[in-house]
């Protein structure tokens, strides 16, 4: 008897055994699962290394604030003495500077590394903004001065209290304006304005005479490339660290260049997001 050529019957001894995969998928699923595995243990490596770095810069941090506050403690004592000489002044003056700056350049170290770790905590309060205004430009009235440069701000008259950290406030203004003061030239000015806008959002702009800037997208990630002379130097890293700070506020920065210098436009919460 012949076949039925339209019988549905068929031999599954013919079809592929659906239990054995294709070698190429199997070898694909297995090399995923090795990269995985690797990517996972790079991963545990990374974490073990930036705790260990954290710890090294927060004892590096202590073992060098210890001295460095004497030296300069000592420092403020000899420069209050009226015996000294000009030159013995001068010197003087010169160790306190350094020491300053070398103060700085811990402090905003052990800043970037807790907040590439994750353990900045905010602590938010009512200020007044006035008064954190002032005290940040006469931070930065030093650095101005030795450099020659005016600072010059206005602050819009119905600027009262605002609820935020004041201390990550004050640290961004400080920042921002050093770095606008770092980059300008004798007898220029900084300008700095304040005001809040109809949506009670603080807006911070500042603007120097200094050059433009090449590629604003890149002010804030330094280029992996660089040579060690062409590292960030202090006022750039302390951008550096204010643009993760305002990111941490729920703030924004923006950048543009201006006909001359460069305009910084700063925007911040006046009370904490979730209450608005």
């Amino acid at each position: 008897m012949r076949e039925d050529p339209g019988d549905p019957t068929v031999d599954e001894t013919t079809l592929p055994d659906k239990s054995v995969a294709d070698p190429s998928v199997q070898r694909l699923i297995e090399e995923l699962k090795h990269r995985s595995a690797e990517l996972e243990e790079a991963n545990r490596e990374l974490r073990r290394v930036s705790h260990y770095r954290s710890l090294f810069l927060g004892r590096m941090s202590h073992e060098l604030r210890t001295p460095l506050t004497s030296v300069l403690g000592f420092t403020e004592i000899l420069l209050d003495q009226e015996e000294l000489t000009e030159a013995q002044r001068r010197f003087c003056k010169k160790i306190q500077d350094s020491g300053l700056q070398l103060q700085a350049s811990l402090d905003q170290l052990v800043d970037l590394s807790r907040i590439e770790a994750g353990r900045t905590e905010m602590f938010l309060q009512e200020f007044s903004l006035r008064e954190t205004v002032r005290d940040s430009v006469a931070a930065v009235s030093r650095l101005a001065q030795r450099r020659e440069v005016k600072i010059e701000y206005e602050l819009a008259p119905d600027l009262t209290t605002v609820v935020s950290d004041q201390g990550r406030v004050r640290q961004i203004l400080y920042s921002f304006l050093a770095w606008n003061v770092s980059r300008s030239s004798p007898n220029q000015t900084v300008h700095l304005r304040i005001w809040v806008d109809e949506l009670f959002r603080l807006k911070f702009a500042m603007e120097d005479a200094g050059d433009g800037i090449a590629d604003l997208a890149k002010a804030f990630e330094p280029d992996d490339k660089r040579t060690s002379a062409e590292l960030p130097n202090l006022d750039e890293l302390g951008v550096i660290i204010g643009r993760r700070l305002v990111d941490m506020l729920s703030g924004t920065v923006s950048l543009e260049n201006k006909d001359p210098g460069v305009r910084v436009l700063i925007e911040l919460p006046a009370r904490p997001v979730k209450e608005q």
